[in-house]
């Protein structure tokens, strides 16, 4: 299989996990969602495994790197911010938002917390 041809099935897929999430939520029943984006991403593997050309070099693998790098930045901080800018609100009357704030702050105290545990993981394993 070429490049094209495994581009094509992907977005294919793609959009039928989409279909199958939404028509699950619709539903209200979150196995069909699980098991939606389980097979979609095993169908992708083998899908990928069938290619011939090189899909991913260095370039790309560094630009990940970068982009994966820059999201959590900015996820991180905003969610922090937003979560804690939230909390403020809840306490000057809005009782309802409290909780809200303190899930986005959680969010962003694991979340920064697994970017520190692969970030010694890597340390150690890469030497640096």
């Amino acid at each position: 299989m070429d490049r094209k041809k495994f581009s094509l099935y992907s977005k294919i897929i793609a959009v039928a996990v989409g279909f199958l999430i939404g028509w699950s939520a619709f539903r209200g029943e979150l196995i069909i969602a699980v098991a939606a984006i389980a097979i979609g991403m095993i169908i992708l593997y083998l899908l990928k495994s069938r290619v011939k050309q090189v899909i991913e070099d260095e370039r790309v693998f560094k630009i990940s790197e970068k982009a994966s790098r820059r999201t959590i930045q900015v996820i991180g901080i905003t969610t922090a911010l937003l979560g804690l800018s939230i909390i403020s609100l809840s306490r000057s009357g809005y009782l309802e938002l409290f909780e809200v704030g303190y899930t986005l702050a959680y969010f962003a105290t694991a979340l920064l917390m697994v970017y520190m545990v692969f970030y010694a993981y890597y340390s150690k394993k890469l030497g640096a």
